[in-house]
């Protein structure tokens, strides 16, 4: 179980940093918007809070970059501002909303690639920007046999595959290369592994 003051509303997104080797350091995203890091929580458990101070809302996902100090944060609320984008491991935070819509997003990766491409799940389907580094990124729906089906997760595979998982369409993959590609052209390259419930 995890316990700490710091703890103040049930989890709802937690994500293992891929470079911390010699210990784990975890970071839990909290219902209240609060996002902590467990240093070493695979033994004595050092917390600490990242949270961005414009910070509104359900956290929905955390995911990392080239490095642990490149992290994106996701929420999944209206009326708030769902993207969230550090530099610096958590010490300052910038939106990258842009021109998106107030839609609540899932889930969201960048391409390692080409940085400058991100992708995001929502509740209608998959978002793209190709200016990520950009003050005011601009985001387009990329439409796709996934339709506006809500994407839950995406998750990509050390060989640059992607998955998308919806809810109601099955399982959708494809791959990232160091061209921007829409996310219609990574759903239909991998169109054969795709499963339907």
């Amino acid at each position: 179980m995890i316990e700490n003051g710091l703890m103040q509303a049930e989890p709802s997104a937690i994500n293992v940093s891929p470079y911390t080797t010699n210990s784990s350091k975890l970071f839990v995203g909290l219902k209240n918007g609060k996002v902590l890091v467990v240093s070493n929580a695979d033994t004595t458990g050092q917390w600490t809070e990242i949270t961005g101070s414009n910070f509104v809302g359900s956290v929905s996902d955390i995911e990392f970059g080239e490095t642990e100090n490149d992290i994106f944060v996701t929420m999944h609320n209206y009326g708030v501002e769902n993207i969230w984008y550090s530099s610096n491991g958590g010490t300052s935070w910038v939106s990258k909303e842009g021109d998106f819509p107030d839609i609540p997003i899932k889930t969201i990766l960048q391409n390692p690639l080409n940085t400058e491409e991100v992708i995001v799940g929502t509740d209608i389907g998959v978002w793209k920007t190709s200016n990520f580094s950009a003050a005011a990124p601009n985001w387009t729906q990329s439409y796709n046999g996934m339709s506006n089906v809500p994407v839950l997760d995406l998750d990509l595979r050390d060989d640059n595959t992607v998955f998308a998982a919806t809810y109601g369409r099955g399982v959708f993959s494809g791959t990232f290369t160091s061209d921007t590609a829409t996310i219609k052209e990574v759903a239909e390259d991998g169109s054969d592994t795709q499963k339907e419930d």
